[in-house]
């Protein structure tokens, strides 16, 4: 199995990269929607967010998310703190739910996760979906409703990887990003 890491700025086009690469046969692992789903499913999980950031992140069944990001955005040691304790339980996640799959290709979408050293050589290969600014702001604009402001907040907000194995502008139309896609895919598959 190829694990690979998908990732991109907001507005770039990851999740459009994403379905299309699981329309090929990849395993896609989006990474925002299984902290969701372990936040619920993973006892251990909200056991030890509720011993490092107190009770009140814990709701019924859950983890309140507000509680949570407003305690840790306020420092970078609590971020610091969340991401060692929320991500090697994703990782542990995607290559369960990979091994699982039986796919050849199995693709974690992740913006930040080719940041964190806990996933330094995890990954065979790094797709980076990238797009201009102009391009990003307005696709994030329209699809979330945010003002340009709140936007390049959260683009200047992320940090992405310095280098990538393959990196695909996505500056068109769908069918133009979908063919630039099929290249890398073929190159993943070493045809």
């Amino acid at each position: 199995m190829t694990k690979v890491l998908l990732t991109g700025g907001i507005g770039s086009g990851k999740s459009l990269a994403a379905a299309f690469f699981s329309s090929l046969g990849a395993f896609v692992y989006d990474s925002d929607s299984a902290v969701k789903r372990l936040y619920v499913e993973d006892h251990v999980l909200r056991t030890a967010l509720a011993a490092r950031f107190g009770d009140g992140v814990l709701v019924p069944g859950g983890v309140n998310k507000d509680a949570l990001a407003e305690i840790v955005f306020g420092t970078a040691g609590d971020r610091e703190a969340l991401e060692a304790i929320v991500h090697p339980v994703v990782k542990e996640d995607f290559a369960r739910a990979a091994q699982a799959s039986g796919a050849e290709i199995a693709i974690m979408e992740s913006a930040i996760a080719g940041t964190k050293k806990l996933f330094d050589g995890f990954f065979d290969k790094t797709v980076l979906i990238d797009a201009p600014i102009e391009i990003r702001l307005l696709r994030c604009c329209t699809r979330d409703g945010a003002t340009k402001e709140e936007v390049l907040w959260r683009i200047a907000a992320q940090e992405l990887p310095s280098t990538a194995d393959y990196t695909v502008c996505n500056d068109g139309n769908q069918q133009q990003l979908r063919d630039k896609l099929q290249i890398v895919w073929n190159k993943l598959n070493n045809r």
